[in-house]
């Protein structure tokens, strides 16, 4: 990644900490404290040495001094939880809003922009790639601010004591920064290679869970976990390269601090033996003056060495920001879900002139489309797969944006109608039918949430789903894994369709209702599909000759065009 780059994503990191900087000066402000506290905790020490060693008038134990170092600790310990507690908080508070930011802008893009994107790399940008951010708000920002001023506040004690050493300090600050940055490149280098070889295994790790039960029909799950073995094995060395790297920045980071201490040791002890004669402003330098700037230096380049440490965590937080922002910078796919709305029931949906072309194609997927559903008429849309008539059905849902044309309702665009009132007006029954965790209630309230119990069960027999229903241990209250887990594919799309029923929309879209089903599954789905599209304006993606011979409308979508098709060919 440039330098260019890298700094547009800190200043985009850093944007998004200003939603809580309350939170990030408190912790700045308790790390003065602890600075503070330091410097009376040092003067208290170098004078209590001092005046036991040297002062003749001191002959009993000075409590006052030993009461002030007590003071002086309990005090940065309780700065430095109230330091560690802000920190977080600020942390937390950013990463729960761009995590609720995400997935808002999930939505806006729209089931089109997510079915295109493996769902594997998703779920670790949302995770994973988040929580990475975690050291760069809590710890990071913070020490930022610390290192660039406990630095000076050190010096400004440091100097009317005695300018020689705070001359050394403020010569050899600057290297720990240096040496922080030339290593720090590489490991924000490392961190995105890290993270894309983890998007990569967590998007294969759950393709492969999905198809688990196809690989071992196969005989192919073997080789999958051979492959899974080899990206782990992959990205744990990729791991050990960013630790490699961290512990060799520490290393670098503490040697060139023992250094700087050293030569003020060095300085200072030359000075004591007479050696040198430089430094002081009245009078050389004595015990107190030694002992006070000797126990300030390790805390002069501590801020220094912590930020070098919390560093790694600013590199590691660049390198999840990139894909994060390029999601959150992703133009939608999907039209805007706010509108003017539609005043009653829809009462006819067009499509005009239609054109899709997806990015990077040469050729549309389709143009010059224009299609027509009227209440009470079934229009059967066939075509060979990867025609397009998934796409159409996208984008007369409103999930995909056409290039050419429009959808109308009702005579408005549907820009104009807005998705939200749009989809409520609308019920969709897809070959793949989602049943979430949670027993068959839930599922059928998705969609009227305050549908009774009478009602469930009218629409269930509506399905014909009440007879395997009542047959289930607890009814409707019985519980269900996750995408329908203890349910046959039949059963699962006659929850569909009661789904349908309750929903009670004006127009219905149906794809591939009966696919990969039984013919007496298939039988029962048709039954209730011929009560459930009565009076609705219905469009059935169809390959099946039994769904076509229910159509009034059977239309071909091939090679981008779309014409009627006469009766239905054996």
């Amino acid at each position: 990644m440039s330098s260019a780059a890298t700094s547009t994503q800190t200043r985009w990191l850093k944007q998004l900490a200003r939603s809580e900087k309350a939170w990030t000066w408190i912790s700045i402000l308790a790390g003065v404290g602890i600075g503070l506290m330091l410097i009376v905790q040092a003067h208290l020490l170098a004078t209590l040495i001092s005046d036991t060693l040297f002062d003749p008038a001191s002959t009993s134990i000075a409590w006052p001094l030993i009461g002030g170092l007590l003071v002086a600790l309990l005090m940065r310990a309780l700065l430095g939880v109230l330091r560690e507690w802000a920190g977080q908080q600020s942390s937390i508070r950013v990463r729960r809003r761009l995590r609720a930011q995400l997935l808002q802008q999930l939505t806006r893009l729209g089931p089109a922009y997510t079915s295109d994107q493996r769902s594997g790399e998703l779920g670790s940008e949302l995770l994973e790639q988040v929580e990475a951010l975690d050291g760069f708000f809590a710890r990071y920002l913070p020490q930022m601010a610390l290192a660039a001023m406990l630095p000076l506040i050190i010096l400004a004690f440091v100097f009317p004591v005695n300018w020689a050493a705070g001359l050394i300090f403020l010569l050899t600050a600057p290297l720990v920064p240096v040496f922080m940055a030339l290593v720090g490149t590489r490991a924000a280098e490392a961190n995105r290679r890290n993270f894309a070889a983890l998007s990569q295994l967590s998007a294969h790790f759950l393709d492969v869970v999905q198809g688990i039960v196809t690989l071992k029909l196969f005989d192919r799950s073997r080789g999958q976990a051979e492959f899974i073995e080899r990206g782990a094995e992959e990205f744990r060395q990729r791991t050990m390269q960013v630790l490699r790297l961290a512990f060799l920045s520490s290393a670098v980071l503490e040697f060139f601090a023992s250094i700087s201490i050293a030569v003020v040791a060095v300085y200072l002890g030359f000075s004591f033996l007479g050696h040198l004669d430089f430094g002081y402003w009245d009078a050389p330098v004595n015990l107190y003056q030694g002992l006070f700037i000797l126990l300030l230096a390790p805390e002069f380049y501590l801020p220094l060495r912590e930020l070098g440490t919390h560093y790694h965590a600013k590199q590691e937080a660049v390198a999840a920001a990139e894909r994060l922002r390029v999601l959150l910078e992703e133009a939608p796919v999907a039209i805007d879900e706010a509108g003017q709305g539609i005043d009653g029931r829809v009462t006819e949906v067009s499509i005009i002139d239609a054109r899709l072309q997806y990015p990077g194609q040469a050729d549309p997927v389709f143009s010059g489309v224009s299609l027509k559903l009227k209440p009470g008429r079934i229009v059967a849309l066939i075509g060979p797969s990867g025609a397009g008539k998934s796409s159409l059905l996208q984008a007369l849902l409103g999930f995909r944006r056409l290039d050419q044309g429009e959808v109308k309702v009702n005579g408005y665009s549907l820009e104009r109608v807005g998705l939200q009132s749009w989809l409520e007006q609308v019920a969709w029954v897809s070959q793949h039918t989602t049943l979430f965790p949670g027993t068959l209630r839930d599922n059928l309230l998705l969609a009227d949430p305050d549908a009774d119990e009478h009602r469930l069960y009218v629409t269930l027999e509506q399905a014909n789903a009440l007879e395997f229903v009542q047959r289930l241990p607890e009814g409707l209250d019985t519980v269900v894994g996750e995408r329908g887990t203890g349910l046959s594919g039949g059963q699962i799309q006659r929850l569909a369709l009661a789904r349908a029923f309750l929903k009670d929309a004006p127009v219905l879209l149906l794809d591939e209702p009966t696919a990969n089903l039984d013919r007496e599954s298939e039988s029962l789905v048709l039954s209730s599909l011929k009560q459930l599209c009565d009076g609705r304006m219905v469009l059935m993606l169809t390959h099946r000759k039994t769904s076509m011979l229910q159509a009034d409308e059977v239309w071909q979508l091939e090679k981008g065009k779309l014409q009627q098709v006469d009766g239905v060919m054996s």
